[in-house]
């Protein structure tokens, strides 16, 4: 077997510093969101770019670009299409066929949007509101029961956009589907600097304290985000993940950017439901965390011959041990089960394993991009096989916790070294 070392990762002795590829960005950064997505959705007008595994409503790269322009133009009718530091969103949904041109329609506009988990109660719900202060809030309807005290917890008023079934008093997120009149008018707002414009607010993971808002710009979701793993234009790809979780914003601009065809559901996960999507929908890139790897690797119903569609299999969001890796590929023969590490505040899997260079307890080989060093108790770097903090450094960086700086200082230093606060024993990559 040929090491990747000298090959897809570099280690310089000297500075004891991992670095991957300089390899650019498959898409340029110096961009809005908007621009992107829309100009992809564009090119893709004939093509379908997501189908809903509940209804079988399949959406075309001109139906999804209609319908993220008449959103963006009926908030703007409504009031809320104007971009200010204090002007951001907040969608608490599930994988529904109008979450994503909700989100687009942000991005459109320039206007941040914070991903929460729908299944928050309402003391989450009220910290990470009462950070944000969003001034428009879109929420599955079975959520209101939690949403309403949690707003009232964080001394905001919200307006309050419905997903799913209508209640009365609150706005419909089909009420902004209605036309315009004027869609072919529509421009996606230009920023002059995108590397330093807020585009969305991601929870951290909360394994330091209560979740605190990650800041990604609108360079670091086109650079790191949408790159996060090889996408091809002829995949179909499937995850149950919402937004609240980085692997489901991952889904959602990696598919739409590279032209690629999403599956979506608002329903959970469960063994059969994944097989039976994975099967009907021939998916080909397949993301699971660890948890639903497992159940799917223990379940007696599930053949050698279940995921005969994929080319990608990979999996992250926790620690994925050897055993999870080797059992998965001997229940499905002749498929790799790919391992991801990555944290929101860089948007991006800083490592990832690449087919049968893997040894047990690898997390992979470092991404083209991202340099990785670990630390003593002084901060100096050491060498192989030393113990230490894991630190990471991208050439675009995240623009802070949210209304947080001495959190932000903690984590990113003066020369943009983020500080993991994992502690590792073996630098060994390749």
């Amino acid at each position: 077997m040929h090491k990747l070392r000298d090959v897809r990762t570099f280690y310089d002795p000297a500075s004891h510093i991992w670095r991957g590829l300089p390899t650019p960005s498959l898409w340029n950064p110096d961009q809005s969101l908007g621009q992107a997505v829309l100009g992809m959705l564009d090119r893709t007008r004939n093509k379908v770019v997501q189908i809903c595994a509940d209804s079988g409503v399949e959406v075309t790269g001109a139906e999804m670009y209609l319908r993220t322009v008449r959103i963006a133009q009926n908030l703007i009718k409504l009031g809320f299409g104007t971009r200010s530091p204090e002007n951001v969103f907040a969608m608490i949904v599930r994988n529904g066929e109008h979450t994503a041109p909700v989100l687009f329609a942000c991005f459109a506009l320039g206007i941040p949007v914070n991903t929460l988990d729908p299944t928050f109660q309402r003391d989450d719900l009220a910290h990470m509101l009462g950070s944000v202060k969003p001034k428009l809030v879109f929420c599955e309807s079975e959520t209101l029961v939690e949403m309403i005290p949690a707003c009232e917890m964080a001394g905001i008023a919200p307006k309050i956009i419905v997903f799913g079934d209508k209640v009365t008093g609150f706005g419909h997120v089909e009420d902004l589907l209605v036309p315009t009149g004027v869609e072919n008018t529509f421009v996606p707002v230009h920023l002059d600097n995108p590397s330093s414009e807020l585009a969305v607010l991601l929870c951290s993971s909360g394994t330091t304290g209560r979740s605190k808002a990650v800041s990604l710009s609108h360079s670091i979701c086109i650079a790191h985000v949408a790159n996060f793993f090889e996408c091809h234009a002829s995949d179909i790809l499937f995850a149950y993940s919402s937004l609240y979780w980085l692997s489901g914003l991952v889904m959602v601009l990696a598919g739409t950017l590279a032209g690629a065809t999403r599956i979506i559901t608002r329903d959970p996960f469960t063994v059969q439901r994944t097989l039976d999507i994975v099967q009907r929908f021939h998916v080909s890139t397949l993301f699971i965390p660890p948890t639903q790897a497992w159940a799917i690797v223990n379940d007696p119903e599930v053949t050698a011959d279940s995921f005969r569609s994929l080319r990608l299999a990979f999996a992250g969001g926790s620690v994925v041990s050897a055993s999870l890796k080797r059992s998965f590929e001997a229940r499905f023969p002749g498929k790799i089960l790919e391992i991801a590490y990555g944290f929101s505040e860089v948007g991006y899997a800083v490592t990832f394993t690449r087919e049968g260079f893997y040894r047990d307890g690898s997390v992979g080989f470092t991404r083209p991009g991202v340099e990785i060093k670990i630390v003593d108790e002084d901060s100096c770097a050491v060498g192989i096989g030393r113990d230490g903090e894991i630190l990471v450094r991208t050439k675009l960086v995240f623009l802070g916790y949210f209304g947080n700086r001495e959190a932000t200082g903690e984590m990113l230093d003066g020369e943009g070294w983020l500080h993991t606060g994992i502690l590792d024993g073996s630098t060994r990559t390749g």
